[in-house]
């Protein structure tokens, strides 16, 4: 039944917790049904019922050493001036076979490791505290160390006995389990059935990865984000691809995943706002609701921040013949933007899935932290705010939890962030030096060894490069030279490049702050970029010989637009002085236009959404570059984090000397 207005239920935005309960309420959600896997097929999955030994691990005494089987009363009183003096039995037990001999008083048997003891035994005595004798054609063995009764010898069962559980149900079976299950002799397990996920990108914006990009399409990644994602939790996806949008073809999609892939959830990434071209919503208001009366529709509108156009519905379908099971499925809209979806998805899908493959709740792995900044937040919503954790110069205090500041928009921002800080609805600030508690996003990641925070430069990409390959996890935070600074002040960082020249031309030294040291780097030519053949950047564009660099007067061409660098960034600084030198508060067209890197001030002038802009010269390949001036390209470094090894190793891959040759060729100013 189509409902008269699917957008209603979105004007009642409800708590993240209601969201939850009526979702849950609609879905009943309960761990699906159990089925046998063979051993290959185990790992991932979650365990349907406890798993008892049935048989003792080890099936019999065995020894643990390379050595002889004894009489422990044989061998005491044993020392290397008095050797106890064995009469040696003519079996060898090898590992695998059974021994056919019984061990009398006084004797002993050659065993090898694993090997069966044999009756009569009660120890093993290791090869190393025993001779021959004689060492040609033994007949005896001289042990010269005691040994108690049991020793060296792995009884039957000792590992594990039979009816012991030793697997119970809701485990997620790793490497460790799927072991343990083999030791046992078993070749398969009952485990829950993989939850079935059908995955739906929506938009005509959207273009598949690898295909072609026309100027204002976008690639998608959230398909991928979230398939992955889904079989991190043990589910199983079916990809579906990406729909335009067209309502008849989202609806068809739609009822195909439901009915023809058997899905158990279905996943919309795009079309969740409260605007009337919401199409994904309105195919999710066609079908049928979960229980009779009911619509198909839940909750459309969660106070989240990001991810408040999220839509949670249920759906009932029968599958097969008309007389078939009856299945309820869930379906999601998540937000398009890549931070929305996956915040969305962690707080309510994830859960779902955890549920249905019967692996339950899941306990939320949260970091004490320090906040070094205030954060305003929106009341009404709890807000999710991704942060790097960053140790403190003091190594008895928690971690710093440094905001990334990324919008929901951003690819990047999960892939960089160690966790998120949840901040209730009801809080409009939470203050600087707050203690915070950081969620992990992945209880496997380990927090970066070096965290870089200043001037972005591609000589410093390569740097970071070898740091890789040397085993060193280094972090990258383009914030301009005034960000490094400040984070360098603070001591949340432990290197800040810089490129500042203060009024009488003297770089970065007059603004290192207290407490932190500079370390030359290397120069590097700044200079404005345009389009070859672009004849309005021609000279007298270039600096005339022993004078200073004059923009040329077609920058404030209203025809002409530029691409600038982010406020706070030592390039920013230069082009502010450039202008001022040249047209005093005249601003050119696109001045507002922000670009957080060299090779993107390189890139926008390349594809013609701007006509020029100032960047280093080792980007302007491909394009005019008219030398501005030769700068100084430092590092700041905060005193208390100098003699970490991370800083260390940073410091003397600057100065080696093949990396200054490779800085060298690709066209920066290096000392010899």
């Amino acid at each position: 039944m189509r409902q008269s207005d699917p957008q209603r239920v979105f004007l009642r935005v409800v708590s993240p917790e209601e969201a939850h309960a009526r979702w849950w309420a609609a879905l009943r959600p309960r761990p699906l049904a159990a089925e046998e896997a063979p051993l290959a097929r185990l790992r991932g999955r979650v365990l349907a019922a406890a798993i008892a030994a049935p048989v003792d691990v080890p099936g019999f005494d065995r020894s643990n050493v390379d050595g002889f089987a004894v009489v422990a009363s044989d061998t005491y009183g044993a020392s290397e001036t008095a050797p106890r003096r064995l009469a040696l039995g003519p079996e060898v037990i090898a590992t695998g076979v059974a021994p056919t001999s019984e061990l009398a008083t006084g004797e002993a048997l050659t065993i090898a490791t694993g090997g069966v003891i044999p009756r009569g035994a009660d120890a093993v005595v290791m090869v190393e505290d025993t001779d021959l004798d004689p060492p040609e054609a033994p007949t005896h063995v001289l042990v010269r160390r005691p040994a108690i009764p049991g020793a060296m010898i792995a009884f039957a069962g000792s590992d594990i006995t039979r009816g012991e559980v030793v697997l119970r149900p809701g485990l997620r079976l790793g490497p460790r389990e799927t072991g343990v299950i083999a030791a046992l002799g078993l070749d398969r397990a009952p485990v829950h059935r993989r939850p079935r996920v059908a995955i739906l990108s929506t938009g005509d914006e959207i273009v598949a990865p690898g295909a072609p990009r026309p100027l204002g399409r976008v690639h998608d990644c959230n398909q991928t984000m979230l398939a992955d994602t889904c079989e991190e939790l043990g589910a199983e996806v079916i990809r579906l691809g990406i729909v335009g949008d067209d309502l008849a073809a989202i609806e068809a999609a739609l009822r195909d995943a439901i009915e023809s892939e058997r899905a158990d959830l279905v996943l919309l990434s795009g079309g969740t706002s409260k605007g009337a071209g919401d199409l994904c919503v309105r195919a999710l208001a066609d079908l049928p609701g979960p229980h009779p009366g009911e619509a198909a529709i839940v909750v459309h509108g969660v106070a989240l921040k990001p991810g408040k156009p999220l839509c949670l519905g249920a759906t009932r379908t029968r599958r097969g013949d008309p007389e078939g099971d009856e299945a309820i499925v869930g379906v999601a809209i998540l937000p398009g933007f890549p931070t929305s979806a996956l915040f969305t998805f962690h707080e309510l899908v994830a859960p779902l899935l955890r549920e249905l493959a019967g692996a339950g709740a899941r306990p939320r792995e949260r970091v004490h932290a320090r906040l070094p900044l205030a954060l305003q937040s929106e009341r009404g919503r709890r807000e999710y705010a991704l942060v790097q954790l960053v140790a403190d110069i003091d190594p008895d205090a928690p971690p710093i939890a440094l905001p990334l500041g990324k919008g929901s928009g951003s690819v990047t921002a999960f892939a960089r962030a160690d966790g998120f800080i949840a901040i209730d609805q009801q809080v409009e600030r939470v203050d600087a030096d707050a203690a915070v508690e950081v969620e992990r996003i992945d209880a496997a990641t380990e927090p970066v060894d070096l965290l870089i925070v200043g001037s972005h430069c591609t000589g410093l990409e390569r740097i970071a490069d070898r740091l890789h390959r040397a085993g060193i996890r280094v972090r990258l935070i383009a914030q301009g030279s005034g960000g490094g600074l400040q984070a360098a002040a603070r001591g949340l960082c432990d290197v800040a490049p810089i490129h500042l020249c203060d009024e009488r031309g003297v770089y970065n030294a007059p603004f290192v702050p207290e407490g932190c040291a500079l370390v030359p780097g290397y120069g590097r030519m700044q200079g404005l970029l345009s389009r070859p053949g672009d004849r309005r950047f021609a000279p007298p564009g270039g600096a005339p010989a022993g004078g200073e660099f004059r923009l040329p007067d077609a920058v404030f061409d209203p025809a002409v637009i530029m691409v600038n660098r982010n406020r706070g960034s030592g390039t920013r600084v230069l082009i502010d002085r450039l202008l001022a030198a040249a047209a005093g508060d005249r601003r050119p067209r696109g001045y507002h236009h922000e670009a957080r890197s060299h090779q993107g001030v390189a890139a926008c002038v390349a594809q013609g959404r701007a006509d020029w802009g100032v960047a280093i010269q080792s980007v302007a390949e491909g394009l005019a570059f008219a030398p501005i001036l030769a700068e100084r390209y430092d590092f700041v470094i905060p005193a208390a984090r100098r003699q970490r090894p991370a800083v260390a190793a940073f410091l003397e891959c600057l100065h080696d000397p093949e990396l200054r040759a490779e800085l060298a060729s690709a066209g920066f100013l290096v000392d010899p």
